[in-house]
């Protein structure tokens, strides 16, 4: 099936296909609701298939892995585990491929604009901290990954594992200068929604600065220059409607509810995450509750860039059943439920935030109550 007549639910819109074009005849353009998808000028296309060939979600293009192991891991470096989301691994496995020449891909908020970016200096690592709940931009960056490794650079690329897949598609052949660290990803709003809600929260203001974590805390922040706002989901849990919906599984793209990747079997070298459900963590150095990475190589290359490291980490082996039985995104994607339907099609035809209003008014409604009655 090519890219131009694919339902939007078998698209993950990682960009491969756009890239791998030798025509270059497809786009990747946003939808009514902010997801982007491949447009083919049929005029140009000569139906030469290479687009099918780097899609990852193509069930002939699946190649999974089993564990090699698990860890529970943490930055030994106290103020830079603190400024990263979990335990701060994927800081130290960046600052290892800078420190040895080479560069990293990740993904950074500027102000509120979520994307993809090329970092080849440690001063800059900073910019790929922190979790971004949002589907990040990778358009165009594909190839320059590619030349990168043409030029006999270390290449270290951090996204969800869907974007990992098409990158490993789109590279075609083993290479050993490139690392592949993909994430346990719950699923992806647009950017669009994001915007919305945040233009609707700050009435306006330009945001210089946004934040959905702060260690285990599931911590939403926004700050401009005579603006702020927080909202911390496990005490207001109704406060903010974009937390309330992306941890609700119900504002994601179409093609995160029947994830082939929501699974033990991974399509990285690594693959990193939170270890929820890390047992006798009372046992553990109390840095503990400020955020345990989940490490699980996938590969012998992956495996040795966490042994390369380990002298900066807190790393204590677990074992992997322990890892997937703490982890639903292990098991399988997240379920597209009733509110999941409801809110695609309101968003459809409200605002974000009133088509999420509508959705929880029920459940908001008896969270109230049972307050009151406290």
């Amino acid at each position: 099936m090519s890219v131009s007549n694919k339902d939007k639910a078998a698209c993950c819109g990682c960009n491969a296909c756009a890239e791998i074009c030798p025509k270059h005849c497809i786009q990747m353009v946003e939808d009514a609701q902010g997801f982007i998808y491949p447009q083919v000028d049929s005029s140009v296309c000569v139906e030469c298939g290479m687009c099918e060939k780097v899609c990852p979600l193509e069930v002939a293009n699946l190649s999974l892995r089993k564990p090699l192991k698990a860890y529970a891991a943490w930055n030994k470096n106290r103020q830079e585990h603190l400024l990263s989301s979990s335990g701060g691994a994927a800081y130290i496995f960046s600052s290892y491929i800078i420190e040895k020449g080479g560069v990293v891909y990740g993904c950074t908020s500027d102000g509120i604009d979520v994307r993809h970016i090329r970092v080849e200096n440690h001063s800059e690592l900073f910019k790929l901290q922190g979790s971004k709940y949002v589907q990040s931009d990778v358009r165009g960056l594909f190839k320059k990954v590619k030349n990168d490794l043409k030029n006999g650079k270390i290449v270290l690329f951090i996204g969800t594992p869907c974007q990992v897949a098409g990158l490993k598609n789109y590279i075609g052949h083993h290479n050993e200068h490139l690392y592949l660290v993909d994430l346990i990803c719950h699923g992806v709003p647009s950017k669009q929604m994001l915007h919305e809600h945040i233009k609707h929260v700050s009435k306006g203001r330009k945001i210089q600065y946004i934040s959905f974590r702060d260690g285990n805390n599931f911590i939403f922040s926004l700050k401009a220059v005579d603006f702020g706002y927080t909202a911390n989901v496990w005490e207001e849990p109704y406060k903010d409607l974009y937390m309330k919906g992306f941890l609700g599984g119900m504002i994601y793209q179409s093609s995160c509810y029947q994830c082939p990747f929501a699974c033990s079997t991974r399509v990285s070298d690594i693959t990193i995450g939170d270890f929820w459900g890390l047992k006798h963590a009372e046992c553990l150095p109390e840095e503990v509750k400020d955020g345990v990475s989940l490490l699980l190589p996938m590969t012998d290359k992956g495996l040795n860039l966490i042994q390369k490291v380990e002298n900066n980490l807190y790393i204590y082996e677990r074992s992997v059943e322990e890892a997937v039985n703490g982890n639903t995104q292990l098991r399988h994607p997240v379920i597209q439920g009733r509110r999941a339907r409801l809110f695609h099609f309101l968003y459809s035809l409200f605002s974000f935030d009133v088509a999420m209003k509508i959705v929880i008014a029920d459940h908001k409604a008896i969270w109230k109550f049972k307050q009151r009655s406290l």
